[in-house]
């Protein structure tokens, strides 16, 4: 009986995971792009000194900056900052 209730939590942690896991196609190299720019969002996430505070300038990171939207999923701090804020779909304003 212990068993199944410990089945029963690592399942809904591993569903809880992907839940608000974000999309990140890397068989095509079509993210590599994202993952390239860490050091840019990065600073951005941690609150580095002179960064932007703004989570919407993590587009300014990649450019098309639609690409975000399509791999924010390859990274667990990216991905935690999109879902929090609600950052895709991309409108177009982050990038004045």
């Amino acid at each position: 009986m212990h068993t199944l209730s410990s089945l029963a939590v690592l399942t809904t942690l591993v569903a809880a995971a992907l839940a608000t896991t974000g999309p990140c196609i890397m068989e095509d190299y079509t993210c590599n792009p994202v993952m390239d720019a860490s050091g840019c969002y990065n600073a951005i996430i941690l609150g580095w000194d002179g960064a932007s505070k703004d989570p919407a300038d993590i587009f300014k990171c990649v450019d098309p900056p639609e690409l975000m939207c399509s791999c924010y999923g390859c990274t667990d701090g990216l991905d935690e900052v999109f879902n929090k804020n609600k950052l895709c779909p991309y409108n177009g304003t982050s990038t004045s």
